[in-house]
């Protein structure tokens, strides 16, 4: 039997509604400031009367409509009323009937609302078995126990943040949260906010989602694919939202969880979400962060390469009837090779290609489909392409921009702290080289070799990237998620190359010139301010310590200042957000092969930088060798007869000390 509520103030018409309704004992009846409805059994169907001025009606709704999610509501209001019903219980989920009713029109409407049942329907459970099963090949071999929190009915309410490199399977986790968790059965919406609309544009764009959606009172899950690409000012209006609950006239449902996706580029510190990038405020990132879910990227998982490809053969096999094939050894090896820019999804895309493709068993490396086109032709050796380089005649250099050999590291007791006051640098001199000759052909191709490797890597990881995704575009056109992707992605990457031209064109386009008396603080002071945007933006703390009584070294002024603008591009580069950068420059007695030097000091933190990793070194000697902007700078730094010092062994930190020759001080007693 169907259990009934039926609620009005008065006494008569509510038994009137029940005599109406025919509900015989399956109907509890009472006034909606009853205190016992608070614990009366859960009903199918309330019916409320409307009558007077609606405060307790009002209230009533208020109290009880999020504790009965999968009740159904009929309100019974006279016709003249039905537009100050409207807009009174904008947000409860009901029917409207005119009172009075007819008892066939009544009796419809319950018998019509207790039929709605609330198990899934055919295409909902396909869609279920469909994320189950995609779910189980993505992310088999991981542990993710906030994934298991957000499957708790008692949090179906709490936020979930999931962050991911694109491609990761943030949507598939986030649907599947929704799918099997206590949102089940309820409405998926989502909103791919790569769009960024602006705040004005953003309700209504959530209303338009909304009425495109099947209503189900019980649960809404709003998905905000790309929460980090809102601009600031929509982020607030969201941030609002989450906290608040959706603004009127949106959202006829009983509950709302909010699910949102972001890049990989927050950290948690002190218990608590805290954004360091521009991307998120720090305000959404609390708000949002209820539950978090890092999805680490493949590469950070390459023992998961094998069972993944094993599983998406099966898949694909079984979902076309046609027998299951091998990939054989020298393929497993590729896959495990390739960077995958795009992930599990990327992975995915090309056994599917290669499969389609292909009819041969076992499928051997030669006929992986990386690309839509084909299989791929070899990739150019790197270390080949720095070998042909390395072995043409090197050109001679002019005597202005021959370059010295690098000193040795500096003492560590040179270098300044980054916090606190700042202790003077010791008058230490770096052991003096042996002598070299302009012509030594062995320095050279060696120069080359590490420009030729710094202009491959920094070239080739936004090709392979750009590659990728380049290969979907044909089969994949017509999805607009992938269309974002694809724009971010590509858009970043080729400004990298862009980057890239641009500092080898600064860097070729060097005029001549012979040394002169060049302002170290002056130039330290310019290549800030021209990064004052960044700096601000980005929140960081910058703080100096300059000579300005004896500032000057002998170089081209050309080459120090496109020297020290490299060298602190790279360390903004390098900075997690709200870092700190500290800058120096002094006048050094013997500083330089015994010889008085400008020493220029850049220390700045590292991300992560709550210790050192055990392969610092390496690491350092990585970046030193790849960085395009630091063997730039380093080319510079010796073309001036000066030396430029690495340093990353620091837990935490990044130090760069260089050295350039001194000017004669304009008061021969201060030296």
């Amino acid at each position: 039997m169907t259990a009934i509520w039926i609620i009005h103030r008065d006494e008569r018409l509510r038994a009137a509604l029940a005599r109406l309704s025919g509900v015989g004992d399956g109907g509890r009846l009472g006034a909606p400031d009853d205190a016992a409805w608070s614990t009366a059994p859960t009903p199918q169907v309330v019916v409320l009367g409307l009558s007077g001025d609606l405060d307790a009606e009002l209230e009533f709704a208020h109290r009880h409509a999020s504790r009965l999610p999968g009740a159904r509501w009929l309100l019974v209001c006279p016709r003249e009323e039905r537009a100050e019903a409207d807009r009174l219980f904008d947000s409860l989920p009901a029917e409207r009937i005119d009172f009075p009713p007819t008892a066939a029109e009544l009796r419809a409407q319950i018998r019509s609302a207790a039929a709605r049942r609330p198990v899934d329907g055919l295409a909902r459970r396909q869609l279920r078995d469909a994320v189950a099963s995609r779910f189980a090949r993505w992310f088999s071999d991981l542990e993710l126990p906030e994934v298991l929190r957000a499957l708790d009915p008692r949090l179906a309410g709490v936020p979930l943040l999931v962050r991911g490199e694109p491609g990761t399977g943030r949507t598939l986790l986030s649907r599947y949260v929704h799918a099997f968790g206590g949102s089940a059965g309820g409405t998926w919406l989502e909103l791919p906010c790569a769009r960024n609309p602006r705040p004005a544009d953003l309700l209504d764009w959530l209303r338009e989602a909304e009425a495109s959606a099947a209503p189900d009172p019980a649960q809404l899950t709003i998905c905000l694919g790309d929460a980090d690409a809102l601009s600031p000012a929509a982020q607030q209006t969201v941030r609002a939202w989450v906290e608040l609950g959706l603004p009127p006239g949106v959202g006829m449902f009983a509950r709302v969880r909010w699910i949102a996706t972001v890049a990989d580029d927050l950290t948690m510190g002190a218990g608590m979400p805290r954004a360091l990038t521009p991307d998120l405020t720090p305000d959404l990132a609390q708000a949002l962060a209820g539950l978090s879910v890092r999805i680490p990227p493949l590469r950070e998982r390459p023992e998961a390469i094998e069972a993944l490809t094993r599983d998406t053969v099966l898949a694909w096999s079984t979902a076309r009837g046609t027998p299951q094939r091998v990939f054989a050894p020298d393929a497993l090896a590729a896959l495990a090779r390739h960077p995958w820019p795009g992930n599990q999804r990327e992975l995915e895309a090309v056994v599917a290609r290669t499969l389609a493709a292909e009819g041969s068993d076992p499928i051997h490396a030669d006929r992986l489909r990386f690309h839509a086109e084909g299989p791929d032709p070899a990739a150019p050796d790197e270390r080949a392409l720095e070998e042909a380089f390395a072995s043409l005649t090197p050109v001679p250099e002019s005597p202005e921009f021959a370059p010295a050999k690098a000193a040795q590291p500096a003492p560590r007791d040179v270098v300044p702290p980054l916090r606190g006051k700042p202790e003077p640098a010791a008058a230490s001199a770096p052991p003096v080289p042996p002598k070299s000759t302009p012509d030594d052909s062995a320095d050279s191709a060696d120069e080359v070799r590490r420009l030729v490797r710094s202009l491959a890597h920094e070239v080739r990881n936004p090709l392979v990237a750009i590659r990728t995704f380049a290969s979907l575009l044909p089969e994949r056109a017509d999805d607009p998620q992938f269309r974002d992707e694809f724009s971010k992605v590509v858009g970043a990457d080729v400004d990298r190359l862009v980057g890239v031209l641009d500092r080898l064109g600064s860097f070729a386009e060097l005029p001549e010139g012979r040394p002169e008396r060049v302002d170290i603080a002056a130039v330290l002071d310019a290549r800030l301010e021209e990064c004052r945007g960044e700096i601000e933006r980005r929140r960081l703390l910058v703080l100096k310590e300059l000579d300005r009584a004896q500032p000057h070294a002998q170089a081209h002024p050309p080459a120090v200042e496109l020297a020290l603008a490299f060298l602190l591009q790279h360390a903004l580069a390098s900075m997690p957000d709200r870092a700190d950068l500290y800058l120096a420059s002094r006048r050094q007695p013997a500083g330089l092969r015994g010889q008085p030097s400008q020493r220029i000091v850049f220390r700045f933190s590292r991300p992560g930088g709550g210790g050192a990793p055990a392969d610092t070194a390496a690491a350092a000697l990585g970046d030193r060798e790849t960085d395009l902007g630091l063997v730039l700078a380093e080319q510079l730094v010796r073309s001036q007869h000066g030396t430029l010092t690495f340093d990353d062994t620091q837990m935490g930190e990044t130090v760069v000390l260089v050295d350039l020759p001194a000017a004669a001080p304009t008061d021969p007693a201060s030296d």
